[in-house]
């Protein structure tokens, strides 16, 4: 059985990989049947044994593989040593490797440590077991063209090889597995022993001490890298925008036309992504009435036929789906050009719910055409990777955002004052995009992750957080503005991440700030009769807790009023 797939494999992985990915038999292969006979032979022995392989993550893998972790080590191959069936690019043969996971350890110390370190282990390992030096090859070339594909070459430490036509027999594929477990269990305490002290915690305390770290350098290394790029965006707007999309992935930009918002969005999107596959920005049009403008439709008179919008957006849903680690991103410029709740209310609702959006009445995946290589099932949902930010221009060709979209999202306002104008013609100059593409991108998994996680505020700040929120309950439910359990649950998740991302010095009152001006304020819209006491409380309320920015937003209302009405939105 072993054998019969390693060939199958091999045989059919020249001619697979010009073929569409997505559903693809021999995919199904590398990932199912291989690490099913694997996990067969293994049984008896190494019966807890994690058994994973890839073929790819949305495209096909450059060096498809299939790993063997033990769980006291690793749980992922980016950390640890393993057995694993490494294959040729051009489908010549298979490695059965002792390998070593190099990403995490090139996070902790830097790349050229990491290889070093990973390079002394594999001459330590060899000389301490004289027997792995009569197991197969010491070098493995595996005729990769990425870097990744690369990778896993360096850090071999002993391997059998088996050319596509030459594959020994079941028995002898089964003996060599065994004997590699065996030198795994010999190697296993030498490497432990070669390991400081931080490296060896599990593999969960490892994720979070890299994903704190992450957000720590994440900050700092992201407004370095926007000023270099020439992108003018205060450190407290990059804290605001990052701590937003950490605690929900729904963010609405709004403010002066030309003031940055379309530009921001862009450059975060292209900083902390690998890929323009990555991300895409749309501009909404007049004429979106519909959500097949977002999500496509199914051919009426050809119904084995799935019409995607060419604007590329449901490629980037599709695409985030398959591959759960990375960050997608969709960026609809001028949202409000038309309707919102027209053509986003299946998202806006999924968003919410986790439920699933229903795209055709088909009963498997459908595809665009014979080239598509991500189909569209029948139902999807929206992935956890995959974050929305939305900008809003205020005119006489737009529409007002209703106060139930508003209450989805963070709200974040964009002003240029006349200092800004002035820095500006100093020296003006267009924002580098260039400078910023695939910048940030070590930090995209640690982001995914940290904004699906559940947190938790320390004791104090959530005891000073629940008073004033209560307080400004009581200001708001004057007029029906008051909140409910969501946007209180979205505040909580914002202060976590406002104060990790702002470390030591943090201020409570700066989130309690943003939250008051970016989640409370943007519903208030009336008549002066209906606003003027509230903002009046509110103004108590924010004199009462340094909220300057949100004091200065409603002093602005207040000047309008006298018109008879204000509004949060600006033009």
């Amino acid at each position: 059985m072993l054998r019969e797939i390693l060939k199958r494999i091999l045989t059919e992985w020249p001619n697979a990989t010009s073929e569409p990915f997505a559903d693809h038999p021999l995919a199904h292969a590398i990932r199912q049947e291989l690490r099913e006979a694997i996990s067969l032979i293994l049984s008896e022995k190494y019966p807890n044994y994690i058994v994973s392989g890839s073929a790819g993550a949305g495209n096909w893998a450059n060096v498809p593989w299939l790993s063997i972790l033990n769980p006291e080590i690793t749980k992922s191959t980016q950390d640890g040593i393993y057995p694993v069936y490494l294959f040729r690019a051009d489908g010549a043969g298979v490695y059965l490797s002792l390998n070593q996971g190099t990403t995490t350890p090139q996070k902790l110390l830097g790349k050229a440590k990491a290889d070093s370190k990973a390079s002394s282990l594999v001459i330590k390992l060899r000389s301490e077991v004289p027997e792995l030096a009569n197991w197969g090859v010491q070098q493995i070339e595996l005729g990769a063209s990425t870097a990744l594909g690369k990778s896993y070459e360096m850090p071999n430490i002993a391997a059998r090889y088996y050319a596509v036509n030459s594959l020994p027999s079941e028995e002898e594929l089964k003996a060599d597995l065994l004997t590699a477990m065996k030198f795994y269990e010999d190697i296993e305490p030498i490497w432990r022993a070669s390991q400081q002290p931080e490296e060896l915690k599990p593999l969960s305390a490892i994720n979070q001490m890299r994903s704190a770290d992450s957000l720590n350098e994440f900050r700092e290394q992201s407004h370095a890298d926007f000023a270099q790029a020439g992108l003018r965006a205060p450190d407290g707007l990059l804290l605001r925008f990052g701590a937003s999309l950490l605690a929900k992935r729904f963010l609405i930009l709004t403010g002066l036309s030309g003031s940055g918002k379309t530009k921001l969005a862009h450059a975060f999107a292209s900083w902390l992504t690998e890929s323009e596959d990555q991300y895409r920005l749309v501009a909404v049009g007049a004429d979106w009435t519909t959500n097949e403008n977002v999500v496509g439709y199914q051919d009426a008179l050809q119904p084995a036929i799935y019409r995607k919008p060419s604007n590329g957006l449901l490629e980037v849903i599709l695409r985030a789906a398959t591959d759960a680690d990375r960050p997608y991103f969709l960026i609809l410029d001028e949202m409000n050009l038309s309707h919102v709740e027209r053509y986003f209310a299946d998202i806006l609702s999924a968003i919410e719910s986790w439920l699933e959006i229903a795209l055709h009445a088909a009963a498997g995946s459908l595809k665009s055409g014979e080239n598509d290589t991500l189909p569209v099932p029948p139902k999807i949902c929206l992935p956890k990777n995959l974050f929305i930010i939305g900008t809003v221009n205020v005119d006489e060709t737009t529409y007002m955002f209703s106060p139930k979209v508003l209450d989805r999202a963070n709200v974040i306002e964009f002003r240029a004052t006349a200092d800004d104008i002035a820095a500006f013609l100093d020296a003006p100059a267009a924002v580098n995009m260039k400078l910023l593409a695939g910048k940030g991108a070590a930090f995209g998994a640690a982001f995914v992750a940290e904004a699906a996680a559940e947190v938790q505020l320390k004791s104090e700040t959530a005891a000073e957080l629940k008073a004033r929120l209560v307080e400004v309950f009581a200001a708001l439910a004057p007029i029906g503005a008051e909140f409910g359990f969501r946007t209180a649950y979205e505040i909580t998740r914002f202060a976590y991440y406002h104060e990790k991302l702002a470390g030591a010095d943090w201020q409570f009152s700066d989130a309690l700030d943003a939250q008051v001006l970016q989640k409370l304020m943007p519903k208030l819209h009336g008549s002066q009769r209906r606003l003027e006491p509230v903002l009046k409380a509110l103004e108590e309320f924010c004199a009462a807790h340094q909220c300057n920015a949100s004091m200065e937003k409603i002093r602005r209302m207040q000047d309008r009023l006298k018109d008879g009405f204000t509004s949060f939105a600006e033009a």
